[in-house]
């Protein structure tokens, strides 16, 4: 158990030391939300369905919004960024050290998911501190107890989700041009397939399909539900239930599916589970097959 924690240990502290690589993790989340502030938070409000709220309220909603797919798009790229130990380490041969020494090939491999894992989940939570905060002090509106806790598990669950995705694409590059390949278009291929830069109904029936495949997009949704409960009790006071179904759609918590066919998110969620297992042993396979090389 010694020598795992102690590779935990190095491959988060060579994370952490490398200042260019926590920025360029971060570079998608910041970038959209510069986009949010600037122009695609106002459009979620700025409909005459909506024109009665206040400012406070449009913050609520807004910050729901976004945040429900940045933390989405945090978890992707920050478990991605992690794994640029694991790109370094196979290409530059440092793995070689480890193996001649007494502790186990598979203790190796899982210390990069593990390290993946633990600085993904930390520094993802530690934006939801922000939000929450964010929002109780610039809208009034404070998120309630059972809200941040199902927030903050549904964050730790994506977490998981996320980091296998991300092993499992690392072991299957071959060099760190093509991972920074990766790095930069991640971030841009998740936003747009997962609805977040843009409402799945604005992109039309053919896309929503294509991103009821992907599980990104699923976990976006219900982590939006999560974060706009309170502001959706709020407006079903003053807003009639086709109305509200309808902003249900804008906002992008409606379900959608698979390929336009009603199946039940925890269904979705089971089966998503199911494949990152799979995923998470072919990655083990597949990096045995590098380190014999």
């Amino acid at each position: 158990m010694y020598s795992l924690t102690s590779l935990v240990k190095r491959h988060i502290l060579n994370f952490l030391r490398d200042k260019t690589a926590v920025f360029f993790s971060f570079l998608s989340v910041i970038i959209l939300v510069a986009l949010y502030f600037l122009f695609i938070g106002r459009q979620y409000t700025s409909g005459e369905e909506l024109s009665f709220i206040d400012d406070q309220m449009k913050i609520f909603l807004t910050a729901g919004i976004m945040m429900g797919g940045i933390l989405i798009i945090n978890t992707a790229s920050l478990s991605l960024g992690m794994m640029g130990n694991l790109i370094n380490d196979l290409t530059q041969r440092k793995l070689d050290g480890f193996l001649v020494t007494p502790v186990k090939r598979y203790k190796v491999i899982l210390s990069y998911y593990i390290a993946s894992i633990i600085v993904t989940a930390i520094l993802s939570l530690f934006m939801w501190l922000l939000t929450y905060l964010y929002v109780g002090l610039f809208s009034g509106y404070w998120y309630t107890f059972s809200t941040v806790i199902n927030a903050s598990l549904l964050i730790i669950f994506y977490t998981f989700i996320s980091s296998t995705l991300m092993i499992y694409l690392t072991t299957r590059i071959k060099s760190i041009n093509a991972f920074g390949g990766l790095s930069g278009t991640l971030g841009t291929f998740i936003g747009f397939t997962s609805g977040i830069y843009i409402p799945l109904f604005v992109l039309g029936d053919v896309m929503t399909k294509v991103a009821s495949l992907i599980p990104f997009t699923h976990m976006a949704i219900v982590l939006k539900g999560v974060l706009l409960k309170e502001p959706y009790a709020i407006l079903s006071q003053t807003i009639p239930p086709q109305g509200m179904s309808e902003i249900e759609i804008a906002f992008g918590t409606h379900q959608i599916g698979v390929l336009g066919q009603p199946v039940s998110m925890w269904i979705i969620m089971l089966v998503t589970v199911g494949i990152a297992c799979i995923l998470l042993y072919f990655s083990y396979r597949s990096m045995n097959k590098k380190i014999n090389q």
